[in-house]
């Protein structure tokens, strides 16, 4: 007997085993009820073995209706006040420092895509233009306009940044440049690299989209965390890292601003030009652990200057050393902070505060003065110490206050530069 007929008959002996009453239908509706009802037996069924199926199946190759797509924005609004004798009221004020949407995407699985231009400080620069084809974690290929992989808080993201702005070494640093990278990881991201071959540009400068000469930039990376697999809470947050690049020459001409105030303390004469070849030494190191974080680098960068018949090649040096601690309602890491609990008043909850101190310092090549640079109007040295404050309302909004002091050599007319004293404060919505 097949199962139809037997649902038919255990229907057709509950029908006889009881009256029929005049509401109930009769058997010949019982039995063409039994029907549907079988044929929804079978539809179900079917339904479970395809379920089944898909489950033990292979994965399903991407296909062209595979595209994922995220809106992201950055919008930072700072206030620079500068204090002290030094301080020049009329540069007092508010900035729009960045406003960025972002255009991010994934296409048929493993290419990745990103566009994000900047229209801060009344600019419309492209800062980001790039897709990566990311076929495996340990060896991915990145095709456009990204950072340069150098610095270890030059590669930060601006809305992670525990201070308002970079430290003295990111002037010894390209920002951004065009070209191929290609990166990866292995041991579970204990190790990973980055080698890539660009244009080449002037250090603290937005690039160019095209090549300026015919000698590219070849730049390479490596970040270790060697505790990072081995269940060490303590130490698994621990990394050290060591970057570099070679170029055979680049006439960019660098650019030399204290980080808070942004004020530029350093230029080079106007016949001044650079040959030659150019290169960058950045080792770095940074931990991590709940509440508590730091980081360091130091960072060299090595250029021929020419002016007139002279010739020299000038090494500039900076580093800096930077700690913080997440005083209530989150833990430190590289990403930034994310409160356990956002600001809400009535829940009495008050979000993420953070403390955070830095040291930085840069020097000038010796040699540049007064051939390359005028003593009298460019600093040699830049020493500074930042002093920062962060309110974490949640994973989108930020207030910050930050201060900073940065002492000169030189620069001054016959003596120093005046002392510069600034207090920033920054409202940023990260979304």
């Amino acid at each position: 007997m097949n199962k139809h007929a037997s649902i038919a008959a255990a229907l057709a002996l509950c029908a006889i085993g009881r009256p029929l009453r005049a509401q109930e239908a009769p058997p010949s509706a019982v039995f063409a009820s039994t029907d549907t009802l079988a044929q929804r037996v079978d539809r179900l069924e079917s339904q479970v073995e395809s379920l089944q199926r898909d489950l033990g199946a292979a994965p399903r190759k991407p296909t062209g209706g595979d595209l994922k797509l995220q809106f992201k924005g950055l919008i930072q609004t700072d206030g620079r006040f500068y204090l002290g004798s030094g301080a020049n009221p009329a540069a007092s004020g508010f900035w729009l420092r960045r406003a960025r949407p972002e255009l991010k995407g994934t296409m048929f699985g493993f290419y990745d895509f990103k566009f994000q231009p900047d229209f801060g400080e009344n600019t419309a620069v492209i800062d980001d233009a790039y897709f990566d084809v990311r076929p495996w974690s340990f060896a991915n290929l990145r095709i456009g306009k990204f950072k340069p992989p150098l610095g270890l808080e030059r590669l930060r993201a601006a809305r992670d940044l525990t201070f308002m702005e970079r430290g003295l070494t990111a002037d010894l640093m390209p920002s951004r440049d065009t070209g191929v990278e290609f990166r990866g990881g292995v041991f579970g991201g204990a190790i990973k690299y980055q080698t890539s071959l660009t244009n080449g540009t002037a250090d603290a400068a937005h690039a160019p989209d095209g090549p300026a000469t015919n000698a590219k930039e070849l730049a390479a990376r490596v970040f270790v965390q060697p505790f990072k697999n081995f269940g060490r809470r303590a130490l698994e947050n621990l990394g050290v890292g060591v970057a570099g690049s070679y170029a055979g020459s680049n006439p960019g001409i660098p650019v030399f601003r204290t980080a808070t105030g942004q004020d530029q303390f350093m230029s080079y004469r106007s016949n001044v030009a650079f040959d030659g070849e150019q290169s960058h030494l950045i080792p770095q190191a940074s931990y991590y652990l709940g509440p508590l974080g730091a980081y360091a680098e130091y960072a060299q960068t090595s250029q021929t200057a020419l002016a007139g018949g002279a010739r020299a090649r000038l090494t500039n040096r900076a580093w800096q050393a930077a700690a913080f601690w997440v005083v209530a309602g989150g833990t430190a890491s590289y990403k930034g902070v994310s409160p356990n609990r956002p600001f809400d008043p009535e829940a009495g909850t008050w979000g993420a505060w953070e403390l955070a101190a830095r040291f930085h310092q840069l020097w000038i090549d010796p040699r540049t003065f007064p051939v390359f640079a005028d003593p009298t109007v460019s600093a040699s040295r830049a020493t500074a110490y930042t002093l920062a404050l962060n309110w974490y309302l949640n994973d989108f909004v930020r207030l910050a206050a930050d201060y900073e002091q940065t002492w000169f050599e030189g620069g001054g007319g016959a003596g120093n530069r005046p002392i510069e004293r600034v207090l920033g404060t920054r409202a940023q919505l990260a979304f």
